[in-house]
């Protein structure tokens, strides 16, 4: 069993007796995200491509957004992409992950997850909320091992148009129901809840 064997939230709590909430917890009003015309431009060009893949869609749209998020923040993260994150195989928290998060910078491996990101199946965000559960709390085992426990674990399952935000504390994992949507001209909403999860995850709150 991998990561992305996990199905059913119902595995989570039966397996690692983590409870999954439907809950609203991302604030209603943050501060405003101003995307760059770079970043604009980019997203205009992805409107003429074919995004009909996952690969296409983290090419052209998801991979843009974490770019955005790294050239503006002054408190930097490592972003690690198709990176093997094997924590206990034993039981199935191994496997290939589609993003990872970390708070370290500057590492070839990853040390100290934050945020897992994954994109989801055939478009449904549903179908991957499972494996992003079973991510999240692999990098809490991981953390909690390696002496840097972290308060809470946040996750996106995202088909690039829509996303949905993740955070495992306590055992518990909220999934916030209200979808933040992205579009070609308007990413500004889905960098804003980047910002503050990234602002509370390094700042370890």
């Amino acid at each position: 069993m991998a990561y992305n064997k996990f199905k059913k939230l119902e595995t989570l709590r039966t397996q690692f007796g983590i409870n999954n909430i439907n809950k609203a917890w991302i604030p209603k009003k943050m501060p405003v995200f101003t995307a760059s015309n770079m970043l604009l431009q980019l997203l205009a060009d992805a409107e003429e491509e074919a995004l009909t893949t996952e690969k296409a869609k983290s090419e052209y749209i998801i991979l843009p957004i974490l770019r955005e998020l790294k050239q503006t923040r002054t408190q930097k993260f490592s972003t690690y992409s198709g990176f093997e994150f094997n924590v206990d195989t034993k039981s199935g928290l191994n496997g290939f992950c589609d993003f990872i998060l970390s708070a370290e910078i500057n590492k070839r491996e990853i040390t100290e997850p934050i945020i897992c990101l994954i994109e989801a199946k055939k478009g449904e965000i549903d179908e991957g909320l499972a494996q992003c559960g079973a991510e999240m709390y692999a990098a809490h085992i991981f953390n909690e091992q390696r002496g840097k426990p972290r308060k809470a674990i946040y996750g996106c399952v995202t088909n690039a148009f829509s996303w949905c935000f993740l955070k495992l504390e306590n055992k518990n994992l909220l999934i916030d129901p209200s979808y933040v949507p992205l579009t070609f001209a308007n990413p500004n909403e889905v960098l804003a809840v980047w910002q503050w999860i990234l602002d509370k995850s390094l700042a370890n709150e």
